[in-house]
């Protein structure tokens, strides 16, 4: 109350909010919510360990700063995709089939409780596909997961083709490396989150890994 007093109704939102935070942390009020702070602060330790690995050449700002990036954080920890964000597809498929129905459904809360995220779909074929091909089919994989989605205009699929499989099949710790060398596909799902100011500041969820960096000289089939 203090604090509103001082700076006004907005700052007296935000700092009870902050503390609401604070108490769910510290004094989970059930098992269900304990388990949730876990995920959270397991989570965490795994984003700042990507975090301290990233390559310095990376574009992406790494530091939660808001509590709004704080809130969508705690909500992407509680998914399965704050574990692993990749959807896989059958040899040569682009259906979408029962195994990827519960990524899709955390997918569509998260777009449906904040309103401001964004997602991009980073799409991707095995190294066995025709060169002829490659990058059509893959972008085909992340429309066809688009075209579920809650709103289609706040997604964007990028086609990368087997060029980001080329390199992670080439890597021994990658965690899609075993996808790759199959010959089969996935789509990345990203979490992404704007200011929408000037000097506009983006968090993506996951980070990106360093292998898109490397590749910003090469033309992705973006839309």
């Amino acid at each position: 109350e203090y604090a509103g007093k001082i700076y006004g109704p907005e700052t007296y939102t935000r700092l009870g909010q902050t503390c609401k935070r604070m108490k769910r942390l510290l004094l989970p009020d059930d098992d269900a919510s304990s388990q949730t702070i876990q995920n959270i602060i397991r989570s965490r330790k795994a984003y700042c360990t990507a975090q301290r690995s990233m390559s310095l050449e990376t574009t992406q700002d790494l530091t939660i700063k808001s509590l709004k990036e704080l809130a969508l954080f705690e909500a992407w920890c509680d998914t399965p995709l704050c574990d692993d964000n990749r959807i896989p597809f059958p040899f040569a498929s682009v259906d979408i089939d029962e195994s990827m129905h519960d990524k899709i459904h955390y997918i569509m809360k998260i777009m449906q409780r904040y309103r401001s995220v964004t997602v991009q779909l980073d799409s991707h074929c095995g190294t066995i596909a025709p060169n002829s091909v490659a990058s059509s089919f893959s972008r085909s994989r992340g429309e066809s997961i688009k075209d579920v989605l809650y709103d289609q205009t706040r997604v964007e699929v990028i086609g990368w083709g087997k060029r980001i499989a080329n390199k992670v099949a080439r890597s021994d710790n990658h965690a899609f490396g075993e996808l790759a060398r199959e010959g089969r596909g996935w789509v990345e799902v990203y979490i992404v989150l704007s200011d929408g100011g000037d000097d506009t500041r983006t968090i993506m969820l996951p980070p990106r890994h360093e292998f898109y960096d490397r590749d910003r000289s090469a033309t992705a089939d973006r839309g």
